[in-house]
């Protein structure tokens, strides 16, 4: 399963955050827009907080479970880790019912168990992912700091009108090195099997100790 996200069409009200990117604003500018779109963002910040509090999770985390997951849940083991206060029954008693070990040696396999857990869920998040693309700065540089001159509103071509009657516009984007960007996909690919089998791993181990994650 490809972990890529679909290219998407932008309306004109998007292109401001790349306009503003693209042109290298200035330190000052950036802080005093951070600041007005803290303002703005409160009342919805105040909402995610109460929602938060009132039912475990928001509207924003609904926008993207995936994110929500494989940021919460290895911090979520982390501190069932942290507060264990024995081991399931498993790692100390064999099926005959004779006990194979002790609690002390049960206890580290069982944390081992969730170390990997964490590991996993933590691997198969592309931005916390160990696996990097050495290719990918170079890929960017190329396909888009190379504007020839043009305004950045120039690199945008109008593409159609959507039902609200608002125009959608486009990124026009460069080329890289044909050879760049077999290697920049290459490796990029190589990530994401990576990933999935950390997701694939992760959840079988989940799927496996799910009634003993719990202190």
């Amino acid at each position: 399963m490809s972990c890529y996200k679909a290219s998407k069409s932008f309306s004109i009200s998007s292109i401001i955050g790349k306009m503003d990117l693209c042109k290298g604003i200035t330190k000052s500018h950036n802080m005093i827009h951070r600041i007005f779109y803290k303002i703005k963002e409160l009342p919805s910040d105040i909402k995610h907080i109460c929602q938060r509090a009132r039912r475990g999770y928001s509207y924003r985390d609904v926008w993207s479970v995936d994110m929500w997951f494989m940021e919460v849940m290895p911090k979520m083991l982390a501190d069932l880790k942290k507060d264990l206060r024995g081991c399931p029954s498993q790692f100390t008693i064999g099926e005959d019912g004779k006990e194979y070990q002790s609690v002390d040696e049960g206890m580290k396999d069982w944390e081992n168990i969730l170390d990997r857990m964490i590991f996993c869920f933590q691997e198969m998040n592309e931005d916390a992912c160990s696996m990097k693309n050495e290719y990918e700065e170079e890929y960017h540089r190329q396909r888009f700091e190379s504007r020839g001159g043009k305004s950045i509103l120039d690199c945008f071509t109008s593409e159609e009108i959507n039902e609200h009657g608002e125009k959608r516009y486009r990124l026009i984007t460069g080329e890289a090195e044909p050879e760049l960007e077999e290697k920049y996909r290459r490796r990029m690919r190589e990530i994401e099997d990576y990933r999935e089998n950390m997701k694939n791993e992760g959840f079988e181990l989940f799927r496996k100790y799910f009634w003993n994650l719990w202190s």
